[in-house]
């Protein structure tokens, strides 16, 4: 190679590798603290910020930190959509539209954050709840323990962890009748129905309190605190369904498991249509679980469910839980006749119009 076509490669190498440097420098940043109502940093939050480009739709994500900061970089200029989806309860979710990024600027903003419907009781917000279970659990690291036969034991004290990437359900569409009815259930339901002493969600697993499993080879017990009735079985013994004539359909169903190697697969059916938890849905409601617990510390599920009475497509959601070994459930008695002393009386709540 002669020396002029070695000169032009590298004065052309250098020209890409400082356009490139100068893209990178274009980008930009934002950073903050969250505060609350009090004035207060907000810490230990388990949450997300998202910066959606208002032009191409692509999100830029970072977690925020315990202490409360946050700083997501690498923000091309342009105007952007920021969101900190909050799932429960203690502050609600914040949104905030048309935040401008200029090139290269390291925008600094903190952010305030109302309460939630809990309006700042600590102690009554799940997922700060989770947060300091977890917290205090110690170290639980280590391989998932096994039973006997060789299977997963999934036995132990959980909490659902509130913030994870899949926990968004991906929600069927209702048939007409249906989505009828559910905007009325809406209009006439004022509270949920655990305000009520109701079930609060036919695939309990996913309810944000304390849960315990035990685990035999035939048979898994599901205890759930602060709902009711607060338990429900899993047979492993191959038994299969009752037969529908014979079974009368209830709040949690009947639920089968086997095991398709390290995964317990849960078919659950028999469901009345007023369990909440899935929107409108008929007795057809087939709800399956997968868990699977990769580590000592974590127990992931995944689950679907089917309604093709009432639905069109599939319900799916992800979902992960935390080992607690130093908690225990806690006793929870909910009166029956309990009024929505909220809205002034005895207002009951309605699975159907």
């Amino acid at each position: 190679m002669n020396t002029r076509a070695w000169v032009g490669i590298t004065l052309l190498a250098g020209l890409v590798i400082g356009a490139s440097a100068t893209a990178q420098g274009s980008r930009g940043s934002i950073s903050g603290k969250l505060i609350d109502e009090n004035g207060e940093v907000v810490v230990g939050l388990e949450a997300t910020v998202t910066m959606r480009r208002a032009v191409t739709e692509v999100e830029y994500k970072a977690r925020i930190q315990a202490n409360g900061e946050f700083e997501v970089s690498g923000l091309p200029p342009g105007a952007y959509d920021l969101r900190i989806p909050v799932a429960c309860c203690l502050y609600r979710s914040f949104e905030q539209k048309g935040v401008t990024i200029t090139a290269g600027q390291a925008l600094k903003q903190d952010i305030n954050l109302r309460w939630g419907s809990n309006l700042g009781t600590i102690g009554d917000d799940p997922g700060k709840l989770s947060m300091d279970m977890r917290s205090k659990a110690g170290d639980i690291s280590g391989p998932a323990p096994r039973m006997a036969d060789g299977k997963p034991d999934l036995s132990g004290m959980w909490i659902k962890v509130l913030d994870t990437p899949d926990a968004r359900a991906q929600v069927p569409k209702l048939m007409p009748w249906a989505s009828e009815m559910n905007q009325q259930l809406q209009r006439m339901n004022r509270q949920p129905a655990s305000v009520y002493c109701l079930p609060e969600d036919a695939s309990p697993i996913r309810l944000s309190f304390p849960q315990k499993i035990v685990q035999t080879k035939d048979l898994i017990v599901h205890l759930t605190e602060f709902t009711t009735p607060g338990y429900r079985q899993i047979f492993l013994d191959g038994r299969p369904h009752p037969p529908a004539e014979e079974w009368n359909p209830a709040w949690y169903g009947h639920s089968v498991g086997h095991w398709e190697g390290d995964t317990l697969v849960v078919e659950s059916v028999g469901f009345n249509e007023i369990t909440p938890g899935f929107s409108v849905h008929t007795e057809q409601l087939r709800i399956v679980e997968r868990y699977t617990r990769p580590s000592k510390g974590q127990l992931e599920v995944e689950i679907s469910a089917v309604d093709p009475g009432a639905w069109v497509g599939e319900f799916r959601m992800k979902m992960a839980a935390g080992l607690v070994p130093n908690e225990e459930i806690l006793e929870f008695v909910c009166p029956e006749n309990n009024f929505d002393m909220l809205h002034g009386g005895p207002r009951l709540w309605r699975g159907r119009p």
